[in-house]
């Protein structure tokens, strides 16, 4: 499973807030980084409750 942000993201930094452990914020490239390529296993289940809290659905799951 991978996620990736969609262009329209806004930065809120929802992301980031809740779920540190698979974003943060890129402050020299204005932007949210996703932390893996690959989202580990235990934190798949993370991953899928980010893409449903995003404030824009931004979040998407790439399986």
């Amino acid at each position: 499973m991978k996620l990736e942000l969609a262009d329209y993201c806004i930065r809120c930094g929802i992301c980031e807030d809740l779920y540190p452990d698979l974003f943060r914020r890129n402050y020299q490239e204005h932007c949210m980084d996703v932390l893996y390529d690959e989202i580990p296993e235990q934190l798949q289940d993370r991953a899928r409750q980010a893409a449903a809290d995003c404030a824009v659905a931004a979040i998407r799951i790439v399986d």
